[in-house]
C-alpha cells in the first residue's frame, strides 16, 4: 500500500515541513531528523504518522539503512529517538515501554547489530603532531588570525576536546569556550599551568551543571609552547568580559564549525611542502584533534581509563579504540603475574 493511501491531513504534515524551512539555507537537526520520519510514513504508507504504531519503527529503522543512514545501529537510533519525542509533543509515550514491545524490541536490536553492514564513508582521519607543526611553521603570530588558528589547534589536540568548545553549529554557541572559563596558575605573568573548566558537553548537558576539568602544563622545551599561545592570544582577544567567547570570527560572532573546517583545509594545503607525505584535505575535519591526541595518549602508553578521563568519554569502552596493547607488552604481563608466584616462593 502506498502513501496515496494515507489521509489528506498526514500528506498536510509534510507540505508544512517542506514550506517552514524550505527557504532557510541550514534546517535544524531536529527538523531534518523528523522531516525523514514523516517521509518515510508517506512513501510507505505507515501511516498515520502521530501516533506512530509499533511496528512501524521497526520498520523504520530498517528503511533507514537503505536510504542514506549507514552508521548501522547508531544512526538509526538517533531518528528512531526523534521520532519517539515526536509521539511525546502530542502526549504519546515511548513505545518501547509498551507491554510485551520491550523484549522484542531489545531482540531486534541486537539482531540488527549484528546483521546490518557499519559503511563509514565520511571517517576522519586523526590529526598528528607533525600535521601541527609544519602549519605553525607557515604562520606569521603578528596575524590576529594566524595567532587565533594556531592556538585552537594546540589547544585542542593538547585537551583532546570535541569541536564544539571553539567552534558551534547551527544549534548555538552554549558549549564554546568563555574568557571566564579558564585560570593561569600561580599567575597569569608566570604561568606554569593553565587550567580550563568544561561547563557543558556532549556527555555532560549544561542543565545537568556537572562541568569537568582539564589543564596544560608550560612546555618551555618547545617552539611552540601551548601554554604560551595561549596567553599571546588572551592578551589580543580578551576585551574584559568573561562572558565573551574566547575564539571568534573577525566580526566578533562566534566561529562556525564550516569556516574552521575551510581555514583547516585550506592552512594543511599551505602546509604541504612542509610534509614528507601527502594527505587527503577531505579526511581531516575538527573530530580529527580530538582522534589525534587520543591516540597519541594511547600510542604513547596511556591506559584505557586515564584516556576515559582525558577525553571525559562515558565509558572506558568508548577509550579502548584508542589504546595500543602489543605482544611484547603482553609478554612482558607475564613479568607482573610470575611476581605473584615469587612473592610465595
Amino acid at each position: 500500500m502506498g502513501a496515496a493511501q494515507g489521509s489528506g491531513l498526514d500528506r498536510m504534515v509534510l507540505a508544512l515541513l517542506d514550506n517552514t524551512y524550505a527557504n532557510r539555507q541550514k534546517r535544524s537537526r531536529k527538523m531534518c531528523l523528523r522531516r525523514k520520519f514523516v517521509t518515510f510514513c508517506l512513501e510507505q504508507g505507515a501511516l498515520p504518522i502521530i501516533p506512530t504504531k509499533p511496528t512501524t519503527f521497526f520498520r523504520y529503522a530498517l528503511w533507514l539503512c537503505g536510504n542514506g543512514i549507514n552508521s548501522g545501529w547508531d544512526g538509526a537510533q538517533k531518528y528512531i529517538t526523534a521520532a519517539v519525542h515526536f509521539n511525546r509533543e502530542f502526549g504519546y509515550g515511548d513505545f518501547r515501554d509498551l507491554p510485551n514491545i520491550d523484549w522484542w524490541w531489545g531482540r531486534f536490536r541486537h539482531e540488527f547489530k549484528i546483521l546490518i553492514p557499519v559503511r563509514h564513508r565520511a571517517m576522519k582521519l586523526p590529526i598528528r603532531a607533525g600535521h601541527i607543526e609544519a602549519i605553525a611553521l607557515g604562520a606569521n603570530l603578528d596575524n590576529a588570525l594566524d595567532l587565533r588558528d594556531l592556538t585552537m589547534y594546540f589547544f585542542l589536540f593538547y585537551c583532546g576536546v570535541r569541536i564544539g568548545h571553539v567552534a558551534h553549529t547551527t544549534g548555538g554557541s552554549m558549549h564554546c569556550l568563555r574568557f571566564g572559563d579558564v585560570f593561569f596558575s600561580p599567575s597569569f605573568e608566570a604561568c606554569e599551568i593553565f587550567y580550563v573548566c568544561f561547563r557543558s558537553t556532549k556527555t555532560r548537558p549544561r542543565a545537568a551543571d556537572t562541568p569537568y576539568w582539564s589543564a596544560i602544563r608550560r612546555q618551555p622545551q618547545l617552539p611552540w609552547c601551548p601554554m604560551e599561545l595561549l596567553r599571546r592570544h588572551y592578551r589580543q582577544a580578551f576585551r574584559g568580559d568573561p562572558q565573551g567567547v574566547v575564539f571568534t570570527a573577525q566580526s566578533g560572532a562566534p566561529l562556525s564549525r564550516s569556516t574552521f573546517t575551510t581555514t583547516l583545509r585550506r592552512r594543511l594545503a599551505q602546509a604541504a611542502p612542509y610534509m614528507t607525505v601527502a594527505i587527503d584535505l577531505s579526511k581531516f575535519s575538527g573530530i580529527s584533534f580530538r582522534k589525534g591526541c587520543l591516540s597519541t595518549l594511547g600510542a604513547l602508553g596511556v591506559p584505557s581509563h586515564r584516556l576515559a578521563d582525558h577525553a571525559d568519554h562515558g565509558s572506558v569502552e568508548s577509550s579502548r579504540g584508542y589504546t595500543v596493547d602489543t605482544l611484547s607488552d603482553r609478554a612482558g604481563n607475564s613479568c607482573l603475574i610470575a611476581t605473584a608466584f615469587a612473592a610465595r616462593l
